[in-house]
């Protein structure tokens, strides 16, 4: 899909906004997951705005998939990675992310010529789970 708008949706576990696919030039707000992923869950993203989407679990933003020149701004999650979590990161901006556990930003993912400013956890980095 191009140039649309997600706003105001509802998943009882996966994407609130999205779940798979491909988006480009869209936004996502105001999205809630019941679970994982509040804007966008295994998704491709690019160059869309994710504002104010937030998960119950993991993942405000966005979960699993790849965001490539993404700006993602105030969004939550309960656990880990209130901007995106467990996904791909390209020349992405973060800004005002949260999540309660470390990860305000961005948690178990792989950041790549990022910007991250004001991004906030309430109990430090989170790390990798012990093998």
């Amino acid at each position: 899909m191009n140039n649309c708008t997600l706003a105001g949706n509802f998943a009882g576990y996966y994407g609130g906004g999205v779940y798979l696919g491909v988006l480009s030039n869209c936004t996502l707000s105001n999205n809630l997951a019941n679970n994982q992923g509040g804007g966008a869950y295994n998704a491709t993203l690019n160059k869309c705005m994710v504002v104010s989407n937030s998960a119950a679990t993991i993942g405000g933003g966005a979960y699993y998939g790849t965001l490539n020149g993404c700006t993602l701004v105030g969004n939550s999650a309960a656990s880990y990675g209130g901007g995106a979590s467990d996904a791909t990161l390209n020349k992405c901006t973060l800004i005002g992310n949260s999540a309660h556990y470390g990860g305000g930003g961005a948690d178990h993912s792989a950041l790549n010529n990022c910007v991250l400013m004001n991004n906030s956890a309430n109990y430090g980095v989170a790390l990798p789970p012990a093998l």
